[in-house]
């Protein structure tokens, strides 16, 4: 699993597909640029986005995937992508690998 919340962290995904990467680097703009790209992802507001595989287990405080509706999918080969919004001001964005 992999876990980043803003542009610096980026260097993280430097090993997934362009497309993909295209995609989380618009995401964590987004977040960087409404909730600050110095926040701690951990505990203030904003949230992160996690990179994982199809049957990784994710561990995130407070959240359980199983137990959440996702407000949005979208298919991003190879992966799908998954936003929850976890209480009020807490995105979680998932990109899973697809089997």
């Amino acid at each position: 699993m992999i876990k980043l919340g803003t542009k610096k962290e980026l260097y993280k995904i430097n090993h997934l597909p362009t497309k993909v990467k295209e995609y989380i680097t618009e995401d964590v703009s987004a977040l960087d640029c409404f909730y600050g790209n110095d926040r701690n992802i951990d505990v203030d507001m904003g949230g992160f986005v996690v990179i994982c595989e199809a049957d990784e287990e994710i561990s995130i405080e407070n959240f359980t995937e199983n137990l959440e509706k996702a407000e949005y999918i979208q298919e991003i080969f190879p992966y799908c992508k998954a936003l929850y919004i976890s209480g009020t001001e807490r995105n979680i964005i998932i990109y899973r690998k697809k089997k």
